[in-house]
């Protein structure tokens, strides 16, 4: 009897310590959860339920995924297109639009809620060079559960693949890394050696054109936002958030700018800004906000 008596309570102290353990472990188990939004995902894909256009004078919105922070679309025509994002609070964002009908993708950049999504093809018969005129449009509700979302992914804008030379060249430099301000530090660097500013390209090109990183990477120079969109979509592909900013630095003589705000779990979000880096700029002078003014963000 005493037996029994004594193998049912060591049973009953056994129940206690594991419940112990288990409620003890449960932030353990949250903060984990937080961190894997942040820093465990290594690749996070895009899609859509839209396929290419292969007829002219073709528009659809996919308005689907506001819970992962993107929009995607489909143009096809033979003028330029547009497509305005009009955030809850009223902030507008316009981006440049693949007309040859493949599949679009673009952030909710300006956090969640209802969004206007307006497609935008360049009018045919006006002499305003500037003028478009609406032919699609729609809304999506952003509902992401957290502020990294459009931040993680490939878009039009910073797009990448799995088998992306700036993906590879990102997996071969951070192989055996568990710290992301160690992997962004290796980005950094690694871009800043493998481009050369090219003052010649800025003179083409401005801030809504598509960039491709791999293109940057094959051609090596660029501007600062090709500096930008590359260290981004690296960043990225470690699964770690990274805006591509444009507005103005007081440094640069005609004040157009871009650079890259990122978020570790160590840091919060902060500034790289691998163009000025890479000209010798003091980190004092990156960090200091009141050197940066940003107009736009994806």
């Amino acid at each position: 009897m005493n037996s029994k008596r004594s193998a049912i309570l060591s049973g009953l102290i056994t129940l206690c310590v594991l419940f112990a353990l288990f409620i003890a472990g449960k932030p353990a188990e949250q903060t984990a959860s937080r961190d894997r939004s942040v820093s465990a995902i290594r690749y996070f894909p895009v899609y859509s339920y839209l396929n290419k256009a292969e007829t002219d004078n073709s528009f659809a919105i996919d308005t689907t995924h506001g819970a992962e922070g993107y929009v995607a679309l489909i143009a096809r025509c033979a003028a330029p297109v547009k497509v305005k994002l009009v955030a809850p609070g009223g902030a507008e964002r316009i981006y440049n639009v693949p007309n040859s009908g493949e599949v679009a993708y673009y952030p909710l950049s300006d956090g969640n809620g209802r969004y206007a999504v307006q497609i935008l093809r360049k009018a045919e018969k006006s002499e305003n060079s500037e003028l478009y005129e609406h032919v699609a449009e729609d809304s999506c509700e952003a509902a992401a559960p957290d502020e990294f979302q459009p931040y993680m992914r490939p878009s039009t804008y910073v797009w990448f693949t799995g088998s992306s030379s700036c993906v590879k060249a990102a997996a071969k430099l951070c192989a055996g890394q568990s710290n992301d301000d160690d992997k962004a530090k290796l980005i950094v660097q690694y871009v800043c050696t493998a481009l050369d500013y090219d003052e010649s390209l800025s003179e083409k090109e401005d801030q809504s054109f598509i960039r491709d990183p791999d293109a940057i990477l094959n051609r090596r120079s660029g501007t600062c936002l090709d500096y930008a969109v590359l260290t981004a979509a690296m960043l990225r592909s470690q699964g770690i958030p990274a805006q591509v900013v444009y507005g103005d630095a007081n440094r640069t003589s005609g004040g157009s700018h871009a650079w890259n705000m990122v978020y570790t779990s160590a840091r919060g979000w902060f500034r790289l800004d691998t163009t000025f880096t890479d000209q010798g700029a003091a980190d004092s002078f990156i960090a200091d906000d009141a050197n940066y003014s940003a107009i736009g963000w994806y």
